[in-house]
């Protein structure tokens, strides 16, 4: 039902090469490179499952005084620390199969964008990470606001504390698909996971804010063929739209990684 559930054994997307830029990491400001947790644990998880209904899922929450990822693959750590979407990343198969708990202390408060730079330089000193970019050229879907406007339930951005959890995958909850603690670029990364929907989804809406969007029925359309699909859903319950578009986005590539070394 979602991409990359039980099976992280193939890349939805051949990468091809428009231009070749420098390694991402060799491009960083000298004081990014610096950047670098207080301390890390970082533990083999006793759950294999990724996401689905029933599934151990994937977990990120980030606090301004560090991050805790759980269950978490390769994949997904490189998708969170360059923030990039699951079209956006060709992994030739390094550790896809490993999943890991993650804690890592910043030691004093810090954005989430340092966060971020942070488990880029960790992914690098403890797991021997070596990338590379490319741009490529690819169809996508826009997700926009349709005609009448978005229908979307309240903005509960103000509510939330510093530190929340984010989920890679929505929850399947009697057939519905609920996805809980999301902004507009979120949820297009997590309609990208669903089997569904066949391109990245870019955000281009311009909708700010933080939501729990619950798709009705999603999960059991996906299993009737007959029934609507998910882009009907979207556009009758939600008031978007995906657009089928082109565009000219940026390939991470992982040229090598090991096993994490020792705590």
């Amino acid at each position: 039902m979602l991409k990359g559930v039980c099976t992280y054994s193939a890349v939805p997307f051949v990468v091809c090469v428009v231009c070749c830029v420098a390694p991402a990491l060799a491009a960083q400001p000298s004081d990014e490179l610096q950047q670098a947790f207080e301390v890390a644990s970082i533990r083999p998880t006793a759950f294999k499952a990724a996401g689905g209904e029933g599934g151990t899922r994937s977990q990120i929450q980030a606090a301004p005084d560090g991050l805790v990822l759980g269950n978490i693959n390769m994949d997904e750590m490189i998708e969170w620390a360059y923030n990039l979407q699951h079209g956006q990343l060709a992994n030739p198969g390094f550790l896809r199969d490993h999943r890991f708990d993650i804690r890592a202390r910043a030691g004093r408060p810090v954005s989430e964008r340092t966060l971020r730079i942070m488990l880029q330089n960790l992914l690098v000193s403890r797991f021997n990470l070596a990338i590379h970019k490319e741009q490529k050229l690819t169809s996508v879907y826009e997700l926009v606001t349709a005609k009448n406007g978005p229908t979307l339930p309240p903005n509960k951005a103000d509510k939330l504390p510093a530190s929340y959890s984010r989920e890679t995958y929505p929850r399947v909850v009697d057939g519905d698909f609920v996805f809980t603690n999301t902004s507009m670029p979120e949820f297009a990364q997590q309609l990208t996971e669903l089997r569904g929907i066949d391109l990245p989804v870019i955000d281009r809406t311009g909708i700010q804010g933080v939501y729990d969007i619950t798709l009705k029925s999603a999960a059991i359309a996906m299993r009737d063929s007959s029934g609507p699909s998910l882009l009907t859903l979207i556009h009758e319950q939600l008031g978007l739209k995906l657009v089928g578009a082109k565009a000219r986005i940026e390939v991470v590539v992982i040229d090598h990684a090991d096993e994490p070394s020792a705590n």
